[in-house]
């Protein structure tokens, strides 16, 4: 078997914005099976490793940290963890902890992150791997300082209260749901 079963025959850029570059693929496989618009996303910063992104699980006295999101193409709001892209001169971790309080206000030490895996979240369109952190030990900082778009409130949760989050649908972004059963299976 090939190692790439599937060749790219020709690229088209559709957009782009200050994050993505959208393309329409022209790929075949191995069988004469052809798409001829397969749709693309592909960041414009990645790591040396292939990260473009990271997640942040914030714990603070036990109480698992999330933000309420209106989720603009899902017309919903969902409770999330912090995260975010990596810029050009980051390494994940610093990534990790610069979102962390720019989104929470919450700051942790470098020492107290703990890496719970890598996603890639829409492996079928988006060209993205994002690696997931737990910090614990989180404490307040001077507030979150950027304000992001659709984001409404910070809220600390216990164990169960999360469970139900879940279990109702409340949460619903991959990252988060890696991180609370990668953080939640692990410390368990």
């Amino acid at each position: 078997m090939s190692a790439r079963p599937i060749t790219l025959l020709s690229r088209k850029e559709v957009c782009r914005n200050t994050v993505f570059t959208v393309y329409f693929d022209h790929i075949r496989d191995a069988a004469g099976n052809e798409v001829v618009d397969y749709l693309s996303v592909v960041p414009h910063h990645r790591t040396a490793d292939g990260i473009t992104g990271v997640a942040i699980l914030p714990v603070v006295d036990g109480n698992l940290v999330l933000l309420r999101v209106y989720r603009h193409p899902l017309g919903t709001h969902s409770w999330e963890v912090a995260r975010g892209f990596v810029d050009a001169s980051e390494t994940p971790a610093t990534a990790a902890l610069r979102e962390l309080r720019e989104e929470t206000g919450l700051v942790a030490a470098a020492a107290s992150l703990r890496e719970l895996g890598v996603i890639a979240p829409e492996a079928g369109v988006i060209e993205a791997r994002i690696r997931l952190y737990v910090a614990e030990g989180c404490v307040p900082g001077a507030g979150a300082t950027g304000v992001e778009l659709g984001h409404r409130e910070v809220r600390h949760f216990s164990r169960e209260s999360l469970a139900a989050l879940i279990e109702r649908s409340e949460i619903m972004d991959p990252c988060t749901l890696v991180c609370c059963y990668n953080y939640l299976g692990a410390s368990s």
